[in-house]
């Protein structure tokens, strides 16, 4: 297979994995969350950002632009995922997120901030 065409599939392969018969969408969920924290995806997001604003610069490696396409590619996965149990009303009460505690430390943390930043932009009476 040609180079060229390699970073494609990537994003491709989420499309086409749905309609194997062993796809779980729940079970793509799970996966997701269980390598990705909510940290991590802002961090991988704000890289992507970086990228995007500095297009032309040589500031990245090969692996550093493989890591960001499996990255956006495991994205895509979810999002289709997501859809479809959505679209299915599937169950979701069984979907097990490893991350979960984290992501909840890290959903009361930016509560806190945002709280506070609320107080200060008060209007004054």
């Amino acid at each position: 297979m040609k180079a060229i065409y390699e970073d494609l599939l990537h994003l491709d392969r989420p499309f086409y994995e749905i309609h194997e018969d062993s796809y779980d969408p729940l079970k793509c969920i799970e996966n997701f969350w269980d390598h990705y924290s909510l940290v991590t995806i802002r961090e991988n997001l704000y890289a992507l950002d970086l990228k995007c604003k500095t297009l032309g610069e040589a500031t990245e490696s090969k692996l550093e632009a493989l890591q960001q396409t499996l990255f956006l590619s495991d994205i895509l996965r979810a999002l289709i995922a997501y859809f479809l149990t959505h679209s299915r009303h599937l169950d979701t009460t069984q979907v097990k997120l490893s991350t979960l505690d984290l992501n909840m430390e890290e959903i009361r943390l930016t509560k806190k901030i945002n709280d506070f930043l609320q107080s200060i932009n008060q209007p004054k009476p």
